[in-house]
């Protein structure tokens, strides 16, 4: 594995709009694909020429490419290629509402379908003989378990950052129930959600899943000049569906077979950690290592956590 220097906080701004951008000019491609049912789905890639690995990103709700540009940018430094699909209704991918800010799906499964045509079409006939790494954060955690467990061989190794593999504040099965009868009698399942908001274009730094000011910012910013950035808020429809997820992913967990390594927020106020000790129970292989002072985004927690969790990250992929 090839020497990666972590970014800090203050030359981060700098770095990123010069030295990564340079980076993503020279190197990363994007690509477009038809899924299952016709739905345009974007993708970014970059492979290394004698890269022996790659890793596929699935991102969490309401993310995109420019989110990970950093990360992207430490596993190609490290000498590894990756894929990145923009998930249906995200980024430069098809799927959107009439309100672009607001995300619905019908169900997880389409997520799966549509990460399965991915892989396919995309990812495998281009990674021949080279080892494939999952990683997958929090919504994009929940979808890549149930990719897994329902097409089992197509990942080496899997890394779980914040997986969404149970939500803190679910209904109970009574009101879940009620709330799908409502939505379905009078059509609203494709609306917002109650206590979901429209984006307003007022940064939320305190209240966010990120502790690094200038990694959100940079984030925010992208948002504010490009409304493909701009998702926000839950549909109706995307509550309901992913209450159903997490009942799903515990019935099928005897499938998973690969090594897992979970990597878990201590202060993360989306996720409830029973998901996690229910997960390592029914899953012994799977390794859970948690970041005690981190938010829900690892990857963007304050230096010291930040840089131990991207050293960790490329240690496992070196070593797989």
């Amino acid at each position: 594995m090839n020497k990666v220097n972590f970014l800090g906080e203050d030359n981060f701004t700098q770095i990123m709009k010069t030295e990564n951008k340079e980076f993503r000019k020279a190197h990363v491609k994007q690509g477009k694909f038809k899924s299952f049912d016709g739905t345009t789905l974007n993708y970014y890639f970059a492979i290394p020429e004698n890269a022996t690995k790659v890793v596929v990103f699935v991102h969490g709700f309401c993310e995109f490419f420019g989110k990970y540009h950093e990360y992207a940018w430490y596993l190609y430094q490290a000498g590894f290629g990756f894929y990145f699909i923009e998930q249906r209704g995200h980024g430069y991918s098809e799927g959107k509402m009439k309100e672009p800010d607001v995300v619905y799906i019908d169900d997880y499964n389409t997520y799966v379908e549509d990460l399965r045509i991915f892989m396919d079409k995309v990812v495998v006939p281009t990674t021949s003989e080279k080892k494939l790494i999952l990683i997958a954060h929090s919504m994009g955690g929940a979808v890549s378990t149930l990719f897994m467990e329902k097409y089992p061989g197509y990942f080496d190794r899997a890394i779980l950052s914040s997986p969404m593999l149970k939500m803190k504040s679910v209904p109970s099965k009574f009101v879940i129930s009620l709330i799908s009868i409502y939505a379905t009698l009078f059509g609203k399942r494709k609306s917002m959600g109650p206590g979901q908001k429209h984006f307003d274009a007022k940064p939320v730094f305190e209240t966010s899943s990120t502790q690094s000011k200038p990694r959100y910012d940079y984030m925010f910013e992208m948002r504010l000049k490009d409304e493909h950035y701009q998702t926000y808020g839950a549909a109706i429809g995307w509550g309901l569906a992913s209450y159903k997820v997490f009942d799903r992913i515990f019935k099928n967990t005897s499938r998973l077979t690969l090594p897992i390594t979970v990597f878990t927020a201590g202060e993360d106020h989306l996720i409830d950690p029973d998901g996690y000790r229910e997960f390592e129970r029914k899953v012994p292989q799977a390794k859970i290592i948690n970041f005690e002072d981190s938010r829900h985004e690892i990857f963007n927690a304050l230096e010291e956590t930040r840089n131990e969790y991207f050293r960790q990250v490329l240690e496992i992929i070196d070593n797989d």
